[in-house]
């Protein structure tokens, strides 16, 4: 039943003219607060692999307080690189060094590489900071900001623990196939 969900999920999510789009419908009217923030992940393809991407790997590189603190950590830089558009900071390229990092990551989830926990955190920062702030952009004329900034960060939330679940779906389906295998 699961996998169906999931299939039908993704078929529509591949059918939807802009899931393709890196930031749908991004207009100043559509920043309009909380709502609008927390709604906004679960409507761009971008938003919603990164986080099962960073949910999935930080599930696979931390176990105990250290996954807390990879989640906490990549919260903090997501906001940090929204941050940054007040100041007002242009980093050149900011979307294509956000769809690189999250290229990386992506590879390294299906080599099953593993990294050092120091360059493990600098990755996900990176995915943040660049995310935070490619994501902000757009809602830099929202009279709401915050509120839309709170919206956003509980829905990341959200799209990380289901990469986690994701993850841990996979892995205990890679088990149980292991388990019926002859030896």
């Amino acid at each position: 039943m699961t996998q169906q969900l999931l299939r039908q999920f993704l078929v529509v999510m591949l059918a939807s003219v802009s899931a393709v789009q890196a930031h749908p419908l991004h207009w100043a009217e559509e920043s309009v607060g909380f709502g609008s923030g927390l709604l906004h992940p679960f409507s761009s393809s971008d938003h919603i692999l990164t986080m099962l991407a960073v949910g999935m790997w930080i599930c696979r590189t931390g176990s105990g307080k250290s996954f807390v603190w990879q989640v906490l950590l990549f919260l903090c830089m997501l906001l940090l690189g929204g941050g940054l558009t007040l100041i007002p900071l242009q980093i050149a390229h900011a979307e294509t060094l956000m769809y690189a990092s999250v290229l990386v990551l992506g590879l390294l989830l299906a080599s099953g590489r593993k990294l050092h926990w120091v360059f493990s955190l600098l990755l996900i920062a990176a995915v943040a900071v660049f995310h935070g702030y490619v994501h902000a952009l757009a809602i830099w004329l929202d009279v709401e900001a915050l509120g839309y900034t709170a919206g956003f960060a509980l829905a990341t939330s959200s799209l990380l623990a289901i990469g986690v679940a994701v993850n841990l779906g996979i892995l205990m389906s890679l088990a149980k196939l292991a388990g019926r295998m002859p030896q």
